[in-house]
């Protein structure tokens, strides 16, 4: 199966990506849907880490067991649709068969950590009562330990790093092949973050990540005046500071290869056509395929939300603090006629 998936810095336009690619024939769209369980914490990252180049006995169990929860917490219910939604009820299924083949063997036992993980509260009655316990009736005792967790299971496990990566492709093509009716290609948002892509493509078999970036003026004013979530900095100095902090990597980390390809937003808005020919050429796709042209992604349209410092009213000395911040990551914005 061929993946095809955006990775971005929040706000910096990855859904352009997404939409463009959504537009050709034989693409399997998972809409502007995040399936980030592959990067999460406590995803299969983290699970890789645990089992394979950090094992141990406490870990490694209970590795499995946070992405046991990361799989309910993905589930989504009545109150919100999550991954069992689009994958029809396979969410679960696949992602469970998934820890029983990485689980080697089981048995019943606990350690600190499983206390933890129910609470504060439960982890101080129980460590009361042992005090209690060895003030009293094992005083002679002191190596026991009260066992109010006896059904509690710990998970085994430690794969090869070869057995970790067949298992995780996998369980990652049997997820989407359930769902995207033999398409060529499935195009799915966000499955990988920008940063350590060497580490992420080890999962998947075949893979194109586009890496969107963005005027970081643009962000700064729609965060601040427009979406207001809340999620980044919108005092200038520490968005400046956010802003260099989650694009470092790139000093040291290529984001030019087969696999990946760096895409300024921008780019896509007024330099469409050549743009799309540089994304068509490096995803295989043709022009023939491209039946729905504009239906998802309209650059005419998404030219509204560039440059928006200067059709917002906003403080133009935040403006001006940014440019000079951050000079390196300006877009050269064509004069328009």
């Amino acid at each position: 199966m061929k993946f095809v998936s955006c990775a971005s810095y929040y706000g910096s336009g990855s859904s352009a990506i997404t939409d463009f690619v959504s537009e050709f024939d034989g693409v399997f769209s998972f809409t502007d849907e995040e399936f980030r369980f592959v990067q999460d914490p406590d995803g299969i990252s983290d699970l890789e880490y645990n089992l394979v180049q950090n094992f141990n006995r406490h870990n490694s169990g209970h590795a499995l067991k946070r992405y046991k929860n990361l799989v309910d917490f993905y589930c989504g219910n009545i109150l919100g649709k999550k991954y069992e939604t689009f994958f029809h009820g396979n969410w679960k299924k696949y992602s469970y068969e998934y820890i029983d083949k990485l689980t080697e063997f089981t048995y019943n036992g606990w350690w600190q950590y499983d206390l933890m993980d129910k609470g504060t509260f439960f982890y101080f009655r129980k460590r009361i009562l042992n005090k209690i316990l060895h003030m009293t009736i094992w005083k002679n005792h002191p190596e026991r330990t009260l066992n109010t967790m006896k059904k509690e299971i710990t998970y085994c496990s430690h794969p090869t790093e070869e057995d970790f990566l067949n298992y995780t492709k996998e369980y990652i093509e049997s997820l989407f092949s359930s769902v995207s009716n033999g398409a060529d290609t499935v195009m799915v948002d966000q499955i990988v973050p920008p940063t350590n892509l060497a580490r992420y493509l080890r999962y998947f078999n075949d893979i194109k990540v586009a890496v969107v970036d963005r005027d970081p003026r643009d962000i700064f004013v729609l965060e601040k005046y427009v979406w207001k979530d809340g999620i980044i900095p919108t005092d200038v100095e520490t968005f400046c500071k956010w802003f260099k902090y989650t694009r470092e990597h790139r000093k040291n980390e290529s984001l030019e290869s087969d696999s990946v390809c760096y895409v300024q937003f921008e780019d896509m808005v007024y330099h469409y056509e050549e743009t799309k020919k540089v994304l068509m050429e490096w995803l295989g796709l043709c022009e023939e395929r491209h039946h729905e042209k504009n239906k998802f992604f309209d650059p005419n349209l998404s030219i509204r939300n560039t440059q928006t410092w200067k059709k917002i009213e906003c403080d133009q000395n935040e403006i001006r603090f940014i440019e000079k911040e951050l000079s390196d990551y300006l877009y050269n914005f064509p004069q328009l006629k």
